[in-house]
């Protein structure tokens, strides 16, 4: 599977020391279908950034967000 644009923004802020603030919904609480995902990160500048993915995006940025929990 090809790396969405989310999933990007979300590794290059990570990269950067941003960290995850909170994500809605929570990525663990359900795996049922969903079709938005929020992630919101707070960068070591003090700066927020927000990340929205819709549908499949969404479902590959919690994948994304699963996978890397359990590293």
């Amino acid at each position: 599977m090809g790396m969405n644009e989310s999933i990007i923004k979300l590794q290059a802020l990570l990269d950067g020391n941003c960290k995850i603030e909170k994500i809605y919904p929570q990525v663990f609480a359900s795996d049922a279908e969903t079709n938005i995902v929020t992630v919101e990160l707070i960068c070591p500048d003090g700066q927020t950034h927000k990340i929205r993915a819709y549908r499949e995006d969404a479902q590959a940025v919690r994948e994304f967000l699963r996978t890397r929990s359990e590293e």
